[in-house]
């Protein structure tokens, strides 16, 4: 019944476009807290109002927020550096840490903090899935990004994402020079960015991706 009943409330949130908060004090009443936080982190990127503030609380609670944390997000975003993005995070608990990262990043997001700084202090961590939404936000300089894939052995995916970012702020020439260089560099790990730009591509686009030699696909990439 337990089970069941979490996959009926699911269907609702994904199929019927209900509340998702639901299923996730499901889930979560259950026991499965990793679970409900991805459920949490998939549905705030949709939400808006009443319940992206519920699914925010949802989250402080998955991720063992403290009183106050909120606020201390708020003056971060006002205020942002890589200073007082160690004192934020300096004592989050290890068993909680990239839960609580993830949460922070959304929630900066929506608090309208400085993509840049935003950026430079979470990717010191590595490649997260949350930067994809950094990147998508439009505050990030592509540069920004291209600065961080120096040196780095994921060079190719770093790149990949500052071609989204070039992207959302309409930079196409920016696009196919680091979409470019990510694919020569390891065509595996800039896969999911020539795959997520290909798909929005116009036909303009794909021309100039073409003539620059980015790839369609894994067949391109096999041959």
């Amino acid at each position: 019944m337990s089970e069941g009943e979490t996959l009926f409330l699911l269907r609702h949130f994904l199929h019927g476009g209900g509340s998702a908060v639901p299923a996730i004090r499901k889930l979560i009443d259950d026991g499965e807290l990793d679970e409900a936080a991805v459920v949490a982190r998939l549905a705030v990127r949709m939400a808006e109002g009443d319940e992206r503030d519920q699914l925010f609380a949802v989250l402080g609670e998955i991720t063992s927020a403290p009183t106050g944390w909120a606020a201390a997000l708020e003056r971060f975003a006002q205020q942002p550096g890589e200073e007082a993005w160690d004192e934020l995070m300096r004592f989050v608990p290890e068993d909680v840490f990239y839960q609580r990262l993830k949460y922070t990043v959304l929630l900066l997001l929506g608090l309208g903090c400085d993509g840049d700084v935003l950026f430079r202090c979470v990717s010191r961590i590595g490649m997260m899935p949350e930067l994809f939404d950094v990147a998508e936000s439009g505050r990030v300089d592509p540069e920004t990004i291209v600065a961080r894939a120096s040196g780095s052995a994921a060079e190719a995916a770093w790149l990949g994402l500052a071609a989204i970012a070039a992207l959302v702020r309409g930079d196409r020439e920016a696009t196919v020079r680091h979409l470019w260089r990510a694919s020569q560099l390891d065509p595996i790990l800039s896969y999911a960015s020539v795959a997520e730009i290909r798909g929005r591509a116009d036909a303009d686009l794909h021309a100039q991706l073409d003539q620059a030699g980015v790839p369609r696909g894994f067949a391109d990439i096999e041959d």
